[in-house]
């Protein structure tokens, strides 16, 4: 499942700005990546952007898990 779909990061998010912000970040880059995944031929530039967005797209997810880690110890 997504993190941008799972029901306890989604509830966590209400309380949270951060962390509801970092979730429409990686919402938004996972958009990015599949509007690049969904045509047939890439340029070599986009291939690049994709590879970069992908990247990205993790560092957002780590990001996520840790600040609902430390939400959790807080709690």
């Amino acid at each position: 499942m997504s993190v941008h779909k799972d029901p306890e990061i989604l509830r966590l998010a209400e309380h949270h700005p951060e962390l509801d912000k970092l979730l429409s970040e990686h919402a938004e880059l996972d958009k990015k990546v599949a509007a690049l995944d969904k045509r047939h031929v890439r340029t070599p530039a986009e291939d690049i952007e994709r590879r970069r967005l992908s990247k990205l797209k993790l560092v957002s997810r780590d990001q996520i898990a840790l600040m609902v880690a430390k939400i959790k110890r807080e709690q």
